[in-house]
């Protein structure tokens, strides 16, 4: 298993906490923890921070799809023709084409951040250079932002007027622009797991979805892997123990793993209350957890679990990209 370096070839990695590719620029900071050189896609991730008032000015990335989530601190964004308050548990769906900028708001505040085809994924790279710390900068210098061009996948839009925008409960079924309220989005259980679907496939074409897993200590899942899936793991609260191919590690908050197609992996909620968040491309894997889980309202996961139904997913085998090394037992205390 590869740790704290980035592998430059499509393998299993883990990237601890405040580690990567640091580049700095201003006040800003991007810590870069997925390539597609690393991960045999054309996506990449990175943790951006910044210092209050640090602010990225509007742009747009006409063939790169962004996502975010909002891990501290606040944040004002201008989405297309709306402006945004932005806390932790806040998910942005931004479609290719879509202007948009932001202000940090809070010191210390951090967004991870996804970004599908095209070529923005190298405008950290291009803005700014290497850097050795884990925090940001403070310094009066500005970032040059007439580097954004057309060479990484970037424009810079004029201002226009904007009005007032309210996050939303419930995400559009389509590829438009929005903003999700804190741990809102499309909810469903899987025995005492939470589901929260953030991105569906249905908002980026099919490209990739997101969702959020929370729950208590429990069993590891069966050993199994996928021919064409490619899974992430960013812990954000808690703890998971992860299987991958001959060995286990352990993902703490701000640890990444990557898990490319055929690696044999599994993983256990270690510790209570724990929260991860996924991408996994392509999004057609959406219908493994519609299999699964079923509707929750509810925001927290119950004490008492519903009934597990992985006999739903077994009858859909055919059509899932999951191969088994194991069957799946029921969850603790089921008779």
């Amino acid at each position: 298993m590869i740790v704290n370096e980035l592998p430059g070839d499509r393998s299993p990695y883990k990237i601890e906490a405040g580690q990567g590719l640091r580049y700095a620029f201003g006040n800003h900071l991007a810590c870069v923890i997925a390539r597609p050189e690393d991960v045999g896609q054309p996506m990449s991730g990175a943790i951006l921070s910044g210092a209050k008032s640090a602010a990225f000015p509007l742009h747009r990335h006409p063939q790169s799809h962004e996502a975010w989530f909002v891990l501290e601190g606040v944040i004002s964004l201008v989405l297309a023709d709306k402006t945004y308050t932005l806390t932790p548990g806040c998910y942005v769906n931004i479609p290719a084409g879509t202007p948009h900028g932001f202000t940090y708001r809070e010191h210390r505040s951090r967004i991870l951040t996804w970004t599908f085809g095209g070529g923005a994924h190298g405008l950290y790279a291009t803005l700014g250079w290497q850097y050795a710390g884990t925090v940001y900068n403070e310094t009066s210098e500005a970032p040059d932002w007439g580097k954004l061009t057309d060479a990484v996948g970037t424009e810079l839009v004029p201002e226009s007027p904007v009005s007032d925008g309210k996050p939303l409960a419930v995400a559009p079924d389509a590829a438009v622009p929005f903003v999700l309220g804190p741990y809102e989005g499309e909810r469903m259980l899987a025995a005492e797991q939470l589901y929260t679907l953030l991105g569906l496939q249905s908002h980026s074409g099919g490209t990739f979805i997101s969702l959020l897993t929370e729950g208590p200590m429990g069993p590891e899942i069966p050993r199994h892997f996928h021919n064409k899936v490619t899974e992430t793991f960013f812990c954000i609260k808690g703890a998971l123990k992860m299987f991958v191919n001959d060995g286990y590690l352990t993902l703490e908050p701000g640890d990444f793993l990557h898990i490319p197609p055929g690696a044999v992996h599994s993983f256990q909620i270690v510790r209570d209350d724990t929260r991860f968040l996924g991408f996994v491309t392509p999004g057609l894997f959406e219908n493994f957890f519609r299999y699964l889980c079923q509707p929750f309202d509810g925001h927290i996961y119950p004490l008492v679990p519903p009934p597990f139904r992985f006999d739903r997913v077994l009858q859909h085998m055919s059509e899932l990209d999951l191969h088994l090394m194991g069957r799946p037992g029921p969850p603790p205390g089921a008779a």
